[in-house]
């Protein structure tokens, strides 16, 4: 039994042994990889890192430049809407006096509001529209009605009822006008 033993740890230290040595060449091998891989990736890096830096350089310098250009572009558009939003104003400013000497026109109502050149609603009312009056209530004398039909583009849109005038029109010869007179005065 003796031998067995003997036999048994001979084979044991053979193993280990040959454990070691295996263990020793994965080892020298893997380091022998790990300085392939580095060479590679050195001579990879010499060629491929200096343009690509190169261009990150160039694209990041283009970026620089798309925003200053961009950040011109909108002062430029900011400058442009204020300008534009100073000509409406003295435009409507110009519409508001005009509607204020106009007497066809409402500028005292609540719904009020100047109709200037560019907004949605440029053309003026029609006709039905402008002498539409109050809903009607039975009449004792008829009263002529206004025929003013003229739709000239650019004049303010009328409210409803703003041609009418206090009072009855003076019958004139022709001469036109919106004189009036209380229903009692008789002149």
């Amino acid at each position: 039994m003796t031998t067995f033993i003997v036999i048994a740890v001979i084979v044991l230290v053979v193993l280990v042994v040959a454990f070691v040595v295996i263990q020793r060449k994965n080892r020298e091998a893997n380091i022998e990889r790990a300085d392939q891989l580095r060479t590679k990736a050195a001579t990879e890096a010499q060629a491929t890192i200096a343009p690509a830096q190169d261009r990150a350089v160039t694209a990041e310098a283009e970026a620089a430049e798309a925003r200053a250009i961009a950040e011109k572009a909108e002062a430029e558009a900011e400058a442009a809407r204020l300008e534009a939003q100073q000509v409406e104003a003295s435009h409507e400013a110009q519409v508001r006096a005009a509607d204020r000497l106009d007497p066809r026109v409402d500028h005292k109502a609540d719904d009020y509001s100047p109709q200037v050149a560019g907004t949605v609603d440029q053309q003026p009312t029609p006709p039905a529209e402008v002498n539409a009056g109050p809903p009607a209530e039975p009449a004792a004398t008829e009263q002529p009605a206004a025929t003013e039909t003229s739709t000239a583009p650019g004049l303010p849109r009328r409210t409803p009822g703003a041609q009418e005038m206090p009072g009855k029109p003076i019958e004139t010869d022709g001469s036109g006008g919106w004189f009036t007179r209380k229903d009692g005065d008789q002149s």
